[in-house]
C-alpha cells in the first residue's frame, strides 16, 4: 500500500515521502548525532526510566499506526539538551533531541508536545533532509546541528501536511499540529536559532490553515487543554525541570 485516502477523499502517496539520500550522507549524518553530543558547551538531562518508556510509548504508537511509511525498528535514543533556546531535531536512526526551553516553557500539553515529536520521527524514519556539505570535524555546535537538520519552506510544508495524517492514524488530535506552528510563529524571537528565516512561519501557519480547512476541519482556533495530559508526561516535566 502506497497511499492513504482521508475522510474528505484527499490523497497522499506515501512513496513521495522524502528523497532518500545516499547511504554514505545517511550515515554521516547519523553519527554526528555522537559529535554533537560530544561538544564540549552541550549538556544533557540524564532521562528517568518511565521518561524513556513514556518516550518509547510515544513513538510505538506512531510506528504502530502507521507502518505503511513508519517501520524501522530500531530502537530511539532520546537527549534533552539543556539550552536557553527552544529547539527540537531529528538524525537518522531514530535520534531525538529536545531543549530544556523548549518543553519547560512551550510543550506543557501533552498533545502539543506530540505533535512537535511525530513531524521529527517521521522525518528520522523518510531521511528527510537536505543535503549539505559535513566537514567532519569530530564536533558539532547546537547552531550547526539545526544548520544541518533544518528544511527549505516546500518541503517543510509537506511534512506537516504528512505529519498532520501520521497524527490522525495514530489516533492523536492531529489539530494539535496547528497550535505547534502557532507556538512557533507568536515567539519568532524565542525561536530564531530554530527557524533561521522567522518571515517564513507566518506563510506556513496561512498554508496550514487551508489544508486543514480542506480536510474538512472547520474552526481550526484551538486552546490546548494542560489538564488533559497524563501523569507519565507531568513527570517527563518534573524530570526535565529538576535537571535529574
Amino acid at each position: 500500500m502506497s497511499a492513504c485516502s482521508t475522510n474528505k477523499g484527499t490523497m497522499i502517496n506515501y512513496k513521495t515521502l522524502g528523497e532518500l539520500q545516499t547511504k554514505d550522507y545517511v550515515d554521516h549524518l547519523a553519527a554526528a548525532g555522537k559529535d554533537y553530543l560530544n561538544y564540549e558547551d552541550v549538556k544533557t538531562i540524564k532521562l528517568r526510566p518511565t521518561s524513556i518508556e513514556f518516550l518509547e510509548g510515544i513513538y510505538e504508537r506512531l510506528l504502530t499506526n502507521n507502518q505503511t511509511i513508519l517501520n524501522i525498528t530500531e530502537k530511539p535514543t532520546f537527549y534533552i539538551i539543556q539550552n536557553k533556546s527552544p529547539f527540537i531535531f531529528s538524525l537518522p536512526r531514530s535520534q531525538f533531541f529536545f531543549s530544556s526551553a523548549l518543553i519547560e516553557r512551550y510543550l506543557k500539553s501533552e498533545e502539543l508536545f506530540v505533535a512537535a515529536f511525530a513531524a521529527e520521527v517521521l522525518r528520522s524514519q523518510r531521511f528527510i533532509y537536505e543535503k549539505n556539505i559535513m566537514i567532519p570535524l569530530g564536533f558539532y555546535s547546537t547552531e550547526k546541528m539545526i544548520q544541518l537538520t533544518r528544511l527549505k519552506f516546500d518541503t517543510k510544508e509537506q511534512v506537516n501536511e504528512w505529519t498532520y495524517f501520521i497524527l490522525k492514524r495514530a489516533g492523536y488530535d492531529s489539530s494539535a499540529y496547528l497550535n505547534w506552528i502557532q507556538v512557533q510563529n507568536r515567539n519568532t524571537l524565542d525561536f530564531a536559532l530554530f527557524l533561521g528565516d522567522p518571515i517564513g512561519i507566518s506563510k506556513e501557519e496561512h498554508l496550514f490553515k487551508n489544508f486543514m480547512s480542506k480536510q474538512g476541519i472547520l474552526g481550526v482556533e484551538k486552546k490546548l487543554n494542560e489538564a488533559n495530559s497524563s501523569k507519565d508526561f507531568y513527570k517527563l516535566l518534573n524530570n526535565i525541570v529538576s535537571g535529574k
